[in-house]
Formats: structure tokens, C-alpha cells, sequence
């Protein structure tokens, strides 16, 4: 796994990830001003108290706006990797599997879909553990990273996967090696809550399973 994460770190100099990752810090930071400015916006709507309580609501704002970066951004991330999933996978693969034959093309449009009902699904998952979240130290950062590293693992495996295999050996390769995925996942959720490294989380995120991807094919080969 380390040495998956090695290699990815590695390659982010790489020419042909420019773009992607310039996607990818331009996308995470439209998403982050997109929420700030919801929440800000709603905020003010409702801002009739006048005085020092007008002030409070605004450090709340600020507060709410952390949280629910910190909260939404690995479903958001899924989006922004939809946006260049072949071209950073075809980087990888040049670099370090060269004998690996043309990928199945995947319809832009089933991309983003996908895309879309995972950031519903994250979303929904994370507004139900909300109260845990907030209200029960330590294990709070538990089931984030749990819950999250669940849906992240699951979610990039099967993106890079269907490049090579079909619906039912994905699932079934990923079912066969959840403990293995699961891990994964977490790195990822991870990556995803460090500042400014955040920015670049879904370019590394998708290289680094594409590497783990074939790590664990090859394993079931064996």
C-alpha cells in the first residue's frame, strides 16, 4: 500500500498530470467558495438580530463552513475526479504498466453520474452521523473515517476498475479484497482532510487505487 502511495506522490511532477491537477485545486476551491457563499448567503437572509449577535452568527457561519468542507469535500472530490479519471489513469499507466492493453471506454456522461449519486450518497451518510460527529469526541473521527473511508474505497476501486473489468468482476474482485479496499479508502478520506493537500486528494486519490486496482488483480491471478 505504501509503496502504491510512493508511487503516486512520485509521479505528481509528471506533465501529463498538469492538467489534471490543475482541474482538480481549481475544482476543490470553486467547491469550498460554493459552499462558503451558500452557507454566508443563508446567514445574511436570516440576519435580523442586530449588534454583537449579527457578529456570533457570523463566526458560526465560519464555523458551519469548516465543518461541512471537512464533511462534503470527499463526495465533491468524486465529482472533480470524473472530470479527468482517463487521463490520469492513462498517465499511470504509461508509467508503470506499459504491457497493459487500451482501456474500455467509459461515456463521460456515465462518469458523472456515477459521480453524482455518490456525492448523494456521502452526503446523505454524513448528515446521519452528524450528532455523532459533534457531539462524541474520539469516536467521532472513527466513524468519519469509517464511514468515509467505506464509501471512498468503494467508490475510486470501482471507478478505476471498470476501466478493465466488467460490472460483475469488479464487484466480485472488490468484494474479495474489501478489507484491502476498505484501507484504502480510509488513506484516501485521509488525504482528503489535510489542507491544501486536499487540493490534489482527487488526482492522487485516483492514481493511488489505480495502483492498489492492480496490486489486487495480480494477487487474484496468483
Amino acid at each position: 500500500m505504501f509503496s502504491a502511495l510512493s508511487a503516486t506522490i512520485g509521479q505528481l511532477t509528471d506533465p501529463r498530470l498538469r492538467n489534471p491537477i490543475i482541474i482538480s485545486v481549481v475544482g476543490s476551491i470553486t467547491a469550498i467558495l460554493l459552499l462558503g457563499a451558500t452557507v454566508w448567503y443563508v446567514l445574511d437572509w436570516f440576519s435580523f438580530f442586530g449588534g454583537w449577535l449579527d457578529d456570533a452568527a457570523a463566526w458560526v457561519a465560519s464555523l458551519i463552513v469548516v465543518i461541512l468542507g471537512v464533511l462534503f469535500f470527499p463526495g465533491a472530490a468524486n465529482i472533480i475526479s470524473g472530470l479527468f479519471l482517463d487521463s490520469v489513469c492513462k498517465a499511470v499507466e504509461a508509467r508503470h504498466y506499459p504491457a497493459l492493453g487500451p482501456a474500455r471506454p467509459q461515456p463521460f456522461i456515465e462518469t458523472v453520474l456515477e459521480s453524482l449519486k455518490f456525492l448523494g450518497i456521502t452526503v446523505l451518510v454524513n448528515v446521519l452521523l452528524l450528532p455523532i460527529y459533534l457531539l462524541v469526541p474520539g469516536l467521532n473521527l472513527v466513524v468519519f473515517y469509517g464511514a468515509n473511508g467505506y464509501l471512498l474505497g468503494r467508490e475510486f476501486f470501482e471507478m478505476v476498475a471498470m476501466r478493465r473489468l466488467t460490472p460483475a468482476e469488479t464487484k466480485e474482485l472488490r468484494k474479495r479484497k474489501a478489507g484491502s479496499v476498505f484501507v484504502s479508502g480510509v488513506l484516501i478520506a485521509a488525504v482528503m482532510t489535510i489542507p491544501i493537500v486536499n487540493f490534489a486528494g482527487p488526482v492522487i486519490a485516483t492514481a493511488f487505487m489505480l495502483h492498489r486496482f492492480e496490486r489486487l488483480r495480480s494477487d487474484m491471478k496468483k
